[in-house]
């Protein structure tokens, strides 16, 4: 009995050696998991997900149903890196994939002096903040948080052509949120990315967008600007591409 105890602790021992070898090997913490954003591309014969900071993710492993993904669907995708791939590659990164969730993705909603006053009220007027902005090839990419419960909620980045700009010409969206009368019991995450490709002007490779919301105090927050690039595989201004995964950040339940 007490050598089989032995020889299953030696066992152990062996694997734990093996894998810190690999982590020194490739740079890679083999006990991290992570989650980042990016796209899908899929063919009959092929399956990877390019991150918006341009990494590019090859599931060798996979829980998900993948025959639900579709190419360039954008997603918000939970994995632990394997390895690095083979340098006659076109990927970074071997992973296994835990999850995949379809990101809410959507053209932004243009007010003008016509718009009804109940399609404006439709698009709602209750409490949210924004964390993080970025952009990436046709999108501006909102992470933001709010108050819910159990119903849908509606999220929208609006711009409105008679308040259109500011002083200095960057172009206005403000994101905004209907709550559907939930209940505010807890706090939730959320993401989203708004397709800007309309605002694209000819003879310009970028535009200047301010980014804001309503705050609780009734006073525009967040205010930032992004600049935007319609240049294709422009770098995103993504800070941190992949993420430790430290947040439940909520896909479902939005529209």
């Amino acid at each position: 009995m007490m050598k089989k105890i032995l020889l299953m602790l030696l066992a152990i021992s062996s694997l734990i050696y093996t894998s810190c070898d690999d982590d020194d090997d490739n740079d890679i913490s083999w006990d991290s998991y992570f989650m980042s954003v990016g796209t899908v591309s899929k063919s009959t014969d092929s399956l990877y997900i390019t991150t918006d900071k341009g990494n590019v993710l090859k599931p060798l492993y996979s829980y998900v149903n993948t025959s639900l993904l579709k190419d360039n669907m954008r997603v918000l995708v939970d994995f632990r890196i394997l390895s690095d791939a083979d340098d006659n590659e076109s990927y970074d990164y071997y992973i296994d994939m835990f999850d995949v969730s379809e990101i809410l993705t959507k053209p932004v909603f243009k007010f003008d002096s016509e718009t009804p006053k109940e399609v404006k009220d439709s698009i709602g007027n209750d409490l949210l903040s924004i964390s993080d902005t970025w952009s990436h090839s046709k999108y501006i990419n909102v992470k933001f948080a709010y108050k819910g419960g159990s119903k849908t909620h509606y999220i929208n980045l609006v711009y409105d052509s008679e308040n259109a700009t500011t002083e200095n010409g960057e172009i206005i969206l403000e994101l905004k949120h209907n709550d559907n009368d939930d209940q505010n019991s807890h706090k939730i995450y959320g993401l989203a990315s708004f397709d800007v490709s309309s605002f694209k002007e000819e003879g310009k490779e970028s535009v200047d967008f301010l980014i804001r919301t309503i705050g609780e105090d009734g006073e525009f927050e967040y205010n930032e600007i992004i600049t935007h690039s319609f240049e294709e595989n422009a770098e995103s201004n993504l800070d941190i591409d992949l993420r430790i995964k430290d947040e439940k950040i909520k896909t479902k339940g939005l529209e």
